[in-house]
């Protein structure tokens, strides 16, 4: 049984990542990129707080997580996680974290709380819905197998986006030309972003931490950041990042089109551009994540092959009287 709760400490960070590979082996993470993660973390503007329960062994068993949400700020709303490990399941541990966890959203005056579980696990689903959780979106994880993937079919798809005068570069090349790029693909970033589905309005996180956090992460991969221009005008993105602990998998980071260019065929120009540059370095695997609204690109998605997974659901909880 667990001897108590308590703040996670940096030397906890190794026990920490192997807690969380075991809970969500089909998503492991690094040392390197939680670190990296913690090192970009704006405290100055937004909430992070983590706990672990541990033995008397000092063993960890669990870990909680409280945090705002940068891409959708509201000061008194939050997102957490929770995790056990597999052989430590109820006992308690989970209500305990759960506990404290809402003692601090309590005394921070949150209006409310999400929390997303993958709908394939049963137990963790019934947990919230226990505790007066409801669900409110979903989001698919798809999958390509890149390896087996067949272009002959979109081979149009090149030619309708060239007739229009918009060529295909990436961001590594651009910097190359002009190292102010970034600046100006931030701008689309943040363009493209105002439309993607969100259960609260987008905000944005200022240019330099952006930069931080997407271009210096661990698996960033700037030549596979893939960018559509109309003259001189940046119009779309799709780009590509490492999953460190799996070397044969790309995850998509981002994809997305101005609004005032949508419709023309740029976004399954770029999706095609980052399978071939899968292809091309070796890797097995493309994995994805659309909001179930979002269909638009699910479609775009389907059409390629992708194969959906599990949802994940989000579930919220009104804490405001």
């Amino acid at each position: 049984m667990y001897k108590h709760i308590r703040p996670l400490e940096e030397v906890d960070t190794p026990d920490l990542v192997a807690l969380m590979n075991a809970v969500y082996p089909d998503q492991p993470v690094t040392q390197e990129e939680l670190r990296h993660s913690e090192r970009t973390w704006d405290y100055s503007r937004y909430t992070r707080l983590w706990f672990v329960a541990e033995d008397e062994a000092g063993r960890l068993l669990g870990w909680g997580e409280l945090r705002h949400s940068p891409w959708a700020f509201h000061p008194h709303r939050y997102s957490m996680r929770l995790g056990v490990a597999p052989q430590f399941r109820r006992r308690g541990i989970g209500t305990a974290l759960y506990e404290r966890l809402l003692a601090e959203l309590r005394r921070r005056d949150a209006e409310l709380v999400r929390c997303t579980v993958q709908e394939s696990r049963q137990e963790g689903v019934a947990f919230l819905l226990k505790r007066g959780f409801r669900e409110v979106d979903r989001t698919w994880e798809s999958r390509l197998d890149v390896r087996s993937f067949d272009f002959a079919p979109f081979a149009e798809a090149y030619a309708r986006v060239a007739a229009q005068g918009i060529t295909i570069t990436t961001l590594a090349a651009e910097l190359v030309r002009d190292p102010a790029a970034l600046r100006r693909v931030y701008d689309l970033d943040c363009a493209c972003g105002l439309d993607a589905p969100s259960l609260d309005p987008p905000t944005f996180r200022p240019f330099e931490l952006w930069a931080q956090d997407e271009i210096e992460k661990p698996g960033a991969l700037p030549e596979a950041w893939f960018l559509a221009k109309d003259g001189n005008q940046f119009v779309g993105i799709s780009s590509l990042q490492r999953a460190p602990a799996l070397p044969e998998v790309l995850w998509v980071n981002f994809t997305g089109v101005r609004r005032e260019c949508r419709g023309r065929g740029i976004a399954m120009a770029l999706k095609l551009e980052s399978i071939r540059y899968a292809r091309a370095h070796g890797y097995r695997e493309i994995r994805t994540e659309n909001n179930a609204r979002n269909r638009s690109m699910l479609r775009i998605n389907e059409a390629l092959g992708f194969r959906k997974q599990p949802a994940w659901v989000t579930f919220e909880k009104t804490l405001a009287l």
